[in-house]
């Protein structure tokens, strides 16, 4: 088909050829669905990009983990190191315990293998790890260590039992408030949920350093409106120059009338914090 001219007060134009017509249609169309396909585009990957920092809050919190930490104002005056030559000192340590921890009883844990260890040296059921504490400053310091529940889930914390062991001499087991006020024991010598009678103690080192079956609930010297709290300890001298090495063992206590069907799956994260709290301090 041929352009014909029009003439109209007294101004020419061509009127464009049918097939020109049809060909900017198309190049229109074609652009709309260009526009079209980059909103999707960008929307795919803004989905991604959401779904990919979900998935890795997720896969964080999915592992029974601690970060162990100096506060960040009292770096340079203290330091942490898995061990005892520092020969790679840190401000961050990252545990990462068993992926799956099937409730055990206090009796279950190698108690002889504590000792004498660095870093990670778990069972296949419970969280064993330690690591050490160092005055690097000039001044010998006080310090306070608190310990944080991060994530819990399931209400596991109800289950659990936490064992600090300091410079391999002294123990200390923490566990949730029972319901009627009154401290956990680490271990019950019975299945039985409703005679919950203590198990006695043993004759190993652990059992020494412990001195009692009965735990300290959770939350001891921690602010009133902090219910995520494991501890958070007087304060403690550390000499320059001193270190001081740390244990820490967690696992689901099988005995505890607490640890039922309900907590399967449950994952648990840690936050183990070191802060000085006075320079040039004195011993007590």
């Amino acid at each position: 088909m041929r352009a014909y001219k029009i003439r109209t007060m007294g101004r020419e134009f061509t009127k464009p050829k049918q097939d020109e017509i049809i060909k900017n249609k198309s190049i229109r169309a074609a652009s709309k669905r260009r526009t079209a396909t980059t909103v999707i585009i960008i929307f795919v990957l803004c989905a991604l990009l959401l779904t990919g920092a979900t998935w890795g809050t997720i896969m964080f919190i999915d592992s029974n983990s601690m970060r162990i930490v100096i506060e960040k104002s009292n770096v340079g005056e203290i330091s942490i190191s898995k061990t005892a030559d520092f020969s790679s000192p840190a401000t961050v340590l990252r545990m990462d315990g068993p992926e799956d921890m099937t409730n055990i009883t206090y009796d279950d844990i190698y108690k002889d293998e504590l000792f004498g260890k660095d870093g990670d040296h778990h069972g296949d059921d419970y969280i064993a790890y330690s690591f050490y504490l160092k005055n690097i400053g000039a001044s010998d310091i006080l310090y306070k260590d608190t310990m944080v529940f991060k994530y819990v889930s399931n209400d596991v914390e109800r289950a659990v039992r936490i064992i600090i062991i300091e410079d391999e001499e002294v123990a200390t087991c923490y566990a949730v408030m029972k319901s009627d006020g009154t401290p956990e024991n680490i271990a019950y010598d019975t299945d039985d949920k409703d005679t919950q009678l203590p198990l006695p103690l043993g004759d190993t080192r652990l059992d020494g350093m412990l001195g009692t079956n009965v735990t300290v609930p959770f939350g001891q010297n921690a602010p009133e409106d902090s219910n995520m709290t494991v501890f958070d300890s007087p304060d403690k001298f550390l000499a320059a120059g001193e270190i001081k090495k740390y244990t820490v063992v967690i696992w689901l206590e099988g005995s505890d009338s607490d640890c039922v069907d309900a907590i399967i799956g449950a994952k648990v994260n840690f936050e183990y914090k070191f802060r000085v709290t006075e320079v040039d301090a004195i011993q007590p």
